[in-house]
């Protein structure tokens, strides 16, 4: 299956709702072309983009069996049988770095389904993801993350004022025990440096300063 294994320092994530746990030590990535229904739903779905640059926007939510059936089939197993019900449509033109630390006991996915191509930028752990249309990629949502011009490392707002949206479609993998050991999550570590909803990360770079780090 294609991984992507970091070889950075280890960290950790907290969330209110939840202990401290280690981030994941890799991600999952694939491409699978989406199917004509799920097109035109996303096609639909980009028209509610209108947001300012840089910002991941909420298009709605669904939950639609013949979009899960498709998602399922496009993710690799064990974990697409994790995959939850609630899926949500999002869009943007670029996005500055962040992390989504509100997102507790899940990983996050996304897949790519309209718009130009982009990079999907991981800078904690150097890793940079091709996000063409058809591309699925599954990490945790502590992790710093942002939607990028091919080939781009820093987020720059005037180079998407007068870009296309991308439109993709967001999902999360319940951490069961099984979908942890896959991701290498474990207990939080002793003297690693934790990211939450509290930490402020640098939208430009995505580097960010927490004690222990």
């Amino acid at each position: 299956m294609p991984f992507f294994d970091s070889s950075a320092r280890p960290a950790n994530g907290a969330s209110a709702g939840g202990p401290a746990r280690s981030l994941a030590s890799r991600l999952w990535y694939a491409d699978s072309p989406a199917g004509s229904v799920l097109q035109d739903g996303a096609r639909a779905a980009l028209t509610r983009i209108q947001g300012p640059v840089g910002r991941v926007e909420s298009a709605g939510d669904l939950e639609d069996e013949g979009v899960g059936v498709a998602l399922r089939r496009a993710l690799a197993q064990p974990f697409a049988v994790f995959t939850r019900p609630r899926m949500e449509w999002y869009g943007c033109r670029g996005a500055f770095f962040h992390n989504d630390a509100h997102y507790d006991g899940v990983l996050f996915g996304v897949w790519t389904l309209c718009g130009p191509d982009r990079d999907l930028v991981f800078p904690r752990i150097d890793c940079r993801i091709s996000a063409t249309v058809g591309t699925i990629v599954v990490f945790d949502p502590f992790e710093p993350h942002g939607v990028l011009a091919v080939g781009e490392s820093r987020y720059c707002a005037r180079d998407y004022q007068d870009s296309e949206p991308n439109l993709f479609l967001g999902f999360e993998i319940a951490l069961t025990p099984e979908v942890r050991a896959m991701f290498g999550i474990g207990p939080a570590y002793e003297d690693a440096p934790t990211l939450s909803s509290r930490v402020a990360i640098n939208p430009e770079t995505g580097s960010f300063t927490t004690a222990g780090a």
